[in-house]
C-alpha cells in the first residue's frame, strides 16, 4: 500500500459519490457555497478597488499632488535659482509647478455664499501636466487661465451659485497687512470655464485661476508652494531625498503618504474590515465541510476498517479525505474565479440587464393592475441616476495579488476543514469494526 496512486483514487471516487451511492449533494452544494465565497469576494473587492483609486487618484492628481515643496514662515517663501529645473531632472519626475491655495467666499447670482477654494496654477499647466487634463473634464467653456481675473471653478459649485459660462461672480478678499487694518472687499472674476472631475467634493468647492490673477487674493500669510508629481507615485522615497537636497534645509518637502494619512488608512482599515466580514462565508462554508466528511468518516467505517486490514497507514487513510475536501475547495475556487472575474468586469452590465428586468416586472404589474387603479403610474427604476447618485457608473479594478489571496485562502479553510474531519481515522480499528461483518 505504499503507491501513493490508490490515494488519489478512492479520493475521487469518495469525492464523486457518497457511501452506498447516496449521492453526491454535500460535495456538490460544499464546492458550491466555496464558489459563492469566492466570487463574492472577488466582486465586492473589485467594486471597492475601483471606489477607492477613483478616490486616492483624485486627491493625488487634483489635491495633494505626489510631493509637496513647503517654506517655515521664517524662512523665504521660493525655492532656490534654478531649483525647479533641477526638481523636474530627477529620474521619475514628470512635473514640477509653482502653486499655492486660497480660501475664500463666492457669490454669484444667488445671494447666498459659499465657501471655495480656489487654486493658483502656471496658466501653462494643462500642457505641463497632462493628468490635471485628464482628470478636469470641462464641460462648459475653456480653461483658459492666461485671461484677466478668469476663473475656472467646479459644475456643482456653478450650479450653487447659479453661474453660467461668461457670467460674473464676486469673491471676498480681506485687504490690509495685519489683522487689526484688515477690511473685507469684492473683486469681480469672470467664469471661464466649467469642469467636472467625477468627484463632488472638488466639484463643489474648488476653482482654478493663475497665479497672476490670485495676487489681488492673497495676503502676507500665503505663500506659493511647488507641487511634484510623478511617473510612478510609488517611487516617492527615492525622490523624497533628492528633492530635500535641493530645496535646502528650511524646506519642507512631503509625500503623499504622509500628507494623506489619516484618508488613505481609513480607507485601508476599511478594505480590511470588509475582506474579513465577507471571509465569514469561508468559515461557514468550512463548518459545512467539517461536518459532511465527520459524516463520511463514520459511514465509511467499515471500509476504513478493510482498508488498514489490507495495510493502509492511518497517516494515508487520513490524506485519502484531506484529498477529498481539497477536491471541494479546487473545484469551488476554480469556478468562483471564473464568475468573480465575470462578474467584476461586466458590472455595469449586469446592472443594465437588472435595470431591464426591474422596469419589465414594475410593467407588467402596471399593466395588470391600471383597470382597478387607472391613476397608477409606471416610473422606470435607474439604479445610478443623476438625481441621486454622482456617478455615471460603478468603477471596478481587478488585482491578481488579491484574487491569488482569496483563491488560496479559500483552499486553506476547505483543507483545514478536511484534516479535522479526519482525525477520527486514527482511532478506528480493523478488529473492531469486521468483527460482525
Amino acid at each position: 500500500m505504499r503507491n501513493p496512486s490508490w490515494i488519489f483514487l478512492v479520493a475521487g471516487r469518495y469525492f464523486k459519490t457518497r457511501r452506498k451511492e447516496k449521492g453526491n449533494a454535500a460535495s456538490v452544494l460544499s464546492a458550491v457555497g466555496i464558489a459563492v465565497g469566492v466570487m463574492t469576494l472577488i466582486a465586492v473587492l473589485s467594486v471597492m478597488n475601483g471606489f477607492q483609486l477613483n478616490t486616492i487618484e483624485a486627491i493625488l492628481e487634483l489635491n495633494s499632488y505626489h510631493l509637496r515643496i513647503a517654506y517655515k514662515e521664517d524662512q523665504a517663501a521660493n525655492l532656490p535659482p534654478g531649483a525647479l529645473m533641477r526638481l523636474g531632472g530627477i529620474p521619475g519626475v514628470r512635473a514640477v509647478f509653482p502653486f499655492t491655495e486660497i480660501q475664500t467666499l463666492a457669490r454669484g447670482a444667488y445671494n447666498d455664499s459659499q465657501v471655495c477654494v480656489l487654486r493658483a496654477l502656471p496658466e501653462d499647466i494643462m500642457s505641463t501636466d497632462s493628468s490635471l487634463a485628464e482628470k478636469l473634464n470641462i464641460t462648459q467653456g475653456s480653461f483658459d487661465l492666461a485671461s484677466e481675473n478668469s476663473l475656472i471653478i467646479g459644475s456643482e459649485l456653478a450650479r450653487r451659485l447659479g453661474v453660467k459660462t461668461g457670467e460674473y461672480i464676486n469673491l471676498l478678499n480681506m485687504a490690509g497687512t495685519d489683522f487689526s487694518g484688515l477690511k473685507p472687499e469684492n473683486l469681480v472674476f469672470r467664469v471661464q470655464g466649467i469642469f467636472k472631475s467625477g468627484y463632488y467634493e472638488y466639484d463643489l468647492s474648488w476653482g482654478f485661476l493663475s497665479l497672476k490673477n490670485a495676487e489681488a487674493l492673497m495676503s502676507a500669510a500665503d505663500s506659493v508652494l511647488t507641487g511634484i508629481k510623478l511617473t510612478n507615485h510609488f517611487d516617492d522615497e527615492r525622490v523624497l531625498r533628492r528633492a530635500r537636497e535641493i530645496a535646502g534645509d528650511g524646506a519642507e518637502v512631503i509625500s503623499w503618504r504622509e500628507y494623506n494619512r489619516a484618508i488613505f488608512g481609513a480607507l485601508r482599515v476599511e478594505k480590511v474590515m470588509l475582506m474579513v466580514l465577507i471571509g465569514l462565508i469561508f468559515v461557514v462554508v468550512a463548518s459545512n465541510i467539517y461536518q459532511s466528511l465527520r459524516r463520511s468518516v463514520y459511514e465509511r467505517t467499515e471500509e476504513i476498517g478493510v482498508l488498514k486490514a489490507l495495510g493502509a497507514d492511518p497517516f494515508s487513510i487520513r490524506l485519502i479525505f484531506i484529498l477529498e475536501g481539497g477536491f471541494i475547495g479546487f473545484a469551488g475556487c476554480f469556478f468562483g474565479l471564473l464568475l468573480g472575474f465575470l462578474v467584476a468586469g461586466r458590472i455595469n452590465a449586469i446592472f443594465a440587464i437588472a435595470e431591464v428586468v426591474v422596469n419589465a416586472g414594475i410593467y407588467l404589474v402596471n399593466t395588470a393592475l391600471r383597470p382597478w387603479f387607472p391613476a397608477m403610474g409606471s416610473q422606470a427604476v435607474s439604479f445610478f441616476s443623476p438625481a441621486y447618485f454622482y456617478l455615471s457608473e460603478v468603477p471596478s479594478r481587478i488585482f491578481w495579488t488579491e484574487a491569488l489571496f482569496v483563491y488560496f485562502f479559500a483552499m486553506l479553510s476547505t483543507t483545514l476543514a478536511a484534516y479535522f474531519a479526519s482525525g477520527r481515522v486514527a482511532a478506528i480499528k480493523p478488529a473492531e469494526v469486521l468483527r460482525y461483518e
